[in-house]
């Protein structure tokens, strides 16, 4: 088949879509299948295949969308604000560009995310099955980080619309936990029919090879470090983590706090850190490529998200063998048992997680029992394979019958 991953984020960027969509290209492509990437380049200038280098200038559709967009709302919607506007805009000039790209050859769409759902869904053939992957939840995100002030305002009323659509405006939507589920079908009215749980895998003999690598960056023998690999944005909860390790740095000083990757929030977080007398005891290292290194050489994971799906993050440290302190937020207690596999807070309680910190740093024989049976559950859970059999009986359901003695595709996976 010639299947078209789409997403309208750019690719490749550190978070879980990018590693999710080049895992995919990679087994789909060791099946025989040709598979291209629609994105927005790193630049957000321009719409690019990175598989092949096609590319088409944003300016192109977009500077004819802008206007007849605005004058739209001007002369009949004029209380509409330049948000809104501009989400408008850019879903209509990602749907522009895709044509351009051309639709008509693919024997499968699958997207990424409620907006090239909802764009692509709109331009491509009757005839082809589109298949959407829902990684989080856009609007309750706009919330956390200020975008949105309230449910009761027009912006909430619109991105509550876009979770919708962007969900429903597909043949079959797959969503990675069953948190995520729960929350659109609630919340968001989206048909429980149209939804299918399918968790994320990894390649995890690829990344144990990683943490054989070296790195610049050696820890120093006498602390314990604290690893949290997470993007510096207001729903990862950095700010409550940073009060958290304030109290725990009352308690005992031996230990040191690695924050990997970076964002937005940089500059407050490093704000936050002086003023708490912290700069002792935590690291910026910004974003890194030697990850895998780092989750090897710490002694602890901490996650204090406060909203998340399905973190490859928590994936990655439980293959590690690195005992988990995280937060409730989305579908992370889907991934943990307190107690058992890794330590849980409630989302945004400082006290909480501080709590978990001291008890997995004093507690010697807990930290080692809670990395064994993570690894444990990790090497069986986060099976790569697992997650491409339930993918591709997915695509078997709205594929057009395949012709008799044809091998089904998640048959045709094992046998090559």
């Amino acid at each position: 088949m010639r299947i078209l991953l789409a997403t309208y984020w750019y690719l490749p960027h550190v978070g879980g879509v990018s590693t999710y969509v080049y895992l995919l290209k990679r087994e789909l492509e060791r099946m025989g299948h040709q598979v291209d990437i629609f994105a927005h380049h790193p630049d957000m200038q321009k719409y690019y295949m990175p598989n092949n280098g096609r590319y088409l200038e944003k300016s192109k559709v977009k500077d004819l969308i802008y206007e007849k967009v605005l004058r739209y709302y001007d002369e009949r919607l004029p209380q509409v604000d330049p948000w809104i506007r501009w989400r408008e805009i850019e879903r209509y000039s990602f749907e522009a560009a895709a044509t351009v790209f051309g639709l008509a050859k693919y024997d499968l769409i699958h997207t990424q995310d409620i907006i090239s759902t909802r764009a692509l869904w709109r331009v491509k053939e009757k005839r082809t099955p589109l298949i959407s992957t829902i990684h989080g939840c856009l609007a309750t995100e706009f919330l956390y980080s200020g975008e949105v002030k309230d449910r009761n305002s027009l912006p909430w009323h619109y991105v509550a619309s876009e979770e919708y659509f962007g969900a429903m405006s597909s043949d079959i939507t797959i969503v990675p936990t069953q948190w995520l589920k729960n929350l659109l079908v609630q919340d968001f009215r989206v048909s429980e029919s149209q939804l299918v749980v399918v968790p994320y895998g990894m390649d995890i003999s690829s990344f144990q090879k990683k943490m054989g690598s070296s790195s610049k960056l050696i820890r120093p023998g006498d602390k314990k470090i604290l690893a949290c690999p997470a993007r510096l944005v207001p729903v990862k909860g950095h700010e409550h983590l940073l009060s958290a390790l304030a109290r725990l740095k009352q308690d005992r000083d031996d230990w040191i706090c690695w924050l990997i990757g970076d964002g937005p929030l940089r500059e407050n977080l490093e704000q936050q850190s002086r003023s708490l007398n912290l700069e002792q005891h935590v690291s910026f290292l910004g974003n890194r490529d030697d990850v895998p290194v780092l989750l090897r050489q710490a002694d602890i994971f901490v996650l204090p998200s406060l909203q998340d799906n399905l973190p490859f993050s928590v994936m990655e440290a439980q293959v590690a063998g690195k005992p988990v302190v995280v937060s409730n937020a989305g579908g992370i207690p889907e991934m943990v048992e307190h107690g058992e596999t890794g330590l849980i807070s409630p989302a945004g309680d400082s006290e909480s997680l501080y709590q978990n910190l001291k008890k997995v740093i004093e507690d010697d024989s807990l930290r080692a029992q809670i990395a064994e049976s993570a690894k444990e559950w990790g090497m069986l859970q986060w099976s790569l394979d697992t997650m491409m059999d339930r993918t591709l009986c997915v695509y078997e359901r709205v594929i057009p019958k395949l012709r008799k003695g044809v091998v089904p595709l998640a048959r045709q996976r094992k046998t090559n």
